[in-house]
């Protein structure tokens, strides 16, 4: 039995030829489109660590001409510090009056180990510049311990729940308050200058 040759050699049945110029526009397209992200990946690999720098010093000049208060910021350190007292709230009296400043500090902390691990250094950065920020927030309390004049969340007037006045009288170290106070400020002062170090070593290894 014969097949039918019908078709063959029929040019209207033979495959369509590939359109050579439409690929060589479309690889050109997509190659152009790798090249524009590279060179936007490699602006921001130097461009980072200015900006990171420029955070970090912004907020620590905000840090200390406001008595350790920066709007929205502040707010936040405010309310992970009351989430604190909560976390802690089953533990002793004194561990949680500590828990807020703690959990302020600790907090900003952990979320900059995490994006180290991650090598996201400028969000590490940033996150570290909080830290900082907040350290310096808890000395002003601290130093509030023997003066009782700053105004406290949920507090009648009377001083009872100012935390580091109930944590330093409970230990004995009301005395202490101010040399306490200066040394948190100094490890403030300390995440701050490690936070800009890392942004000029970043910027440092962009350099050929």
């Amino acid at each position: 039995m014969k097949l039918p040759m019908s078709g063959i050699g029929d040019p209207d049945q033979r495959a369509p030829r590939p359109d050579l110029d439409a690929w060589a526009d479309a690889l050109r397209t997509a190659e152009h489109g790798r090249a524009y992200r590279r060179s936007g990946r490699g602006l921001w690999e130097t461009a980072q660590w200015p900006v990171a720098a420029a955070v970090v010093v912004a907020l620590a000049l905000l840090t200390y001409t406001r008595n350790g208060w920066i709007p929205l910021l502040s707010g936040a350190d405010l309310g992970v510090h009351e989430f604190g007292h909560l976390v802690f709230a089953w533990a002793p009296t004194i561990w949680v009056q500590f828990a807020g400043s703690f959990m302020q500090v600790a907090l900003p902390l952990v979320v900059a180990a995490y994006f180290w691990r991650r090598r996201d250094t400028f969000a590490a950065i940033v996150t570290l510049a909080w830290a900082a920020e907040s350290l310096n927030n808890v000395s002003v309390y601290i130093y509030d311990a023997t003066r009782m004049v700053l105004p406290l969340f949920n507090d009648d007037g009377s001083g009872a729940g100012h935390d580091w006045h109930n944590i330093l009288g409970e230990l004995g170290l009301l005395g202490s308050t101010d040399q306490l106070a200066y040394l948190v400020r100094g490890l403030s002062a300390a995440l701050f200058v490690a936070a800009l170090a890392l942004a000029v070593h970043g910027f440092a290894r962009t350099r050929p």
